[in-house]
């Protein structure tokens, strides 16, 4: 009996939150509420959304002459929210290293809940009420999986997008780094993808591949970004840097160069041998697991850290209860249950402040992060 016990608690804690953070399986697959997308077709800027009529949802499009002129409004219905920006003027590959900060917030895996970004943005001061960048000099480092499962992606998108301008402008800087599901998304893989936006696509006359392509903005704009950055002595990326990656002899700007140049090529297209080591499903830097499970040596840690001149690698994509440094604090997993810890009125993550990792939740308030120790291999 009491296995058993242990057994149904374990279910409870790990595997349900794990399923609800998946999405109804059962959701409805008709459109509702989205947009902006922008195209660029035949010299015209187009801009489509998915708006309510009376009878329904409609798809409304405006076309623009100069980019000048467009001035965009995304709307979140469930809270009748909205925001408004424009378009950058120029899209940039920003460097893939940077000085350390004074303060960085470090989010991962927020999965369309534009919900849980704004309350920790919010809490954590990162903006204003009426989503406006307050965070000064401060960096914002968002270790990607901003797509998929949940039902708010466009409106997560371009608030980062937004932003970008705005920390910018006030001297800070927001790093997007992609994971595996903005990975699958520019491949134009639908397996996670709800089905609203299917239904979305459809009733725009476009094809869900064609939302994310090399001829819209927001595809052009995820195209400038990097698989992993280092700030200060800080390695970022979202799966983990595996010893098989290593073994490529890759700096970190071959890692970057390679993902854009491969980005949006289907896997069974990918032949390049570096490509391949860069996008493998198992060991590549979108979709590793091994670190954040404490399945590898203290010796294959440092190795990694020693030839990206890093002291630590902070990482999302594996989902932990709890803020969590492994290996004596050279590796910090940061994807938690953010569904189910918004349902239950909070929100965690990763704040970094004169060389200290802390964790900081929704209010504002900041805690020592919980540390656990894994088996490790034997070398």
């Amino acid at each position: 009996m009491k296995m058993r016990q242990i057994c149904y608690f374990f279910t409870l804690y790990f595997l349900l939150p794990a399923f609800l953070q998946a999405g109804n399986p059962f959701e409805r697959t008709k459109p509702a509420p989205d947009g902006p997308y922008v195209f660029y077709r035949g010299g015209k800027i187009v801009v489509k959304t998915v708006e309510p009529n009376d009878t329904g949802m409609i798809s409304r499009t405006t076309t623009y002459d100069h980019q000048s002129s467009v001035l965009l409004t995304c709307t979140i219905p469930e809270k009748d929210e909205r925001f408004s920006f424009l378009l950058q003027d120029t899209l940039k590959i920003e460097p893939d290293q940077s000085p350390l900060p004074e303060k960085m917030l470090v989010l991962s895996d927020i999965e369309g809940n534009f919900q849980g970004l704004k309350v920790m943005l919010r809490g954590a001061k990162v903006i204003n009420k009426d989503f406006k960048w307050i965070f000064g000099n401060g960096h914002l480092v968002l270790l990607g999986d901003y797509f998929d499962r949940g039902t708010n992606v466009t409106e997560c998108l371009w608030l980062i997008y937004k932003l970008e301008v705005e920390a910018r402008a006030a001297g800070g800087k927001v790093h997007f780094i992609l994971g595996n599901h903005e990975v699958l998304n520019l491949q134009g893989n639908a397996e996670y993808v709800r089905g609203k936006y299917i239904a979305n696509a459809r009733l725009m006359g476009e094809t869900y591949p064609q939302l994310f392509d090399n001829n819209t903005e927001l595809g052009r704009w995820l195209r400038t970004k990097h698989a992993v950055e280092k700030i200060g002595d800080y390695l970022f990326c979202h799966g983990g840097y595996s010893p098989e990656l290593l073994r490529m002899n890759l700096s970190l700007s071959d890692i970057n160069r390679i993902t854009r140049q491969y980005l949006g090529k289907t896997q069974a297209s990918i032949t390049n041998i570096q490509a391949l080591a860069v996008f493998n499903t198992q060991t590549g830097i979108f979709w590793y697991r091994k670190a954040a499970k404490g399945n590898l040596s203290d010796h294959e840690i440092a190795d990694v850290l020693a030839y990206t001149g890093a002291k630590r690698m902070v990482i999302g994509h594996t989902l932990v209860p709890d803020l969590t440094a492994h290996y004596g604090g050279k590796v910090i997993c940061i994807d938690l249950y953010h569904e189910e810890n918004l349902r239950r009125g909070f929100m965690k993550t990763l704040w970094i402040e004169g060389g200290y990792c802390l964790g900081i939740n929704s209010r504002g308030e900041k805690t020592s992060i919980f540390s656990v120790s894994f088996p490790r291999k034997d070398n």
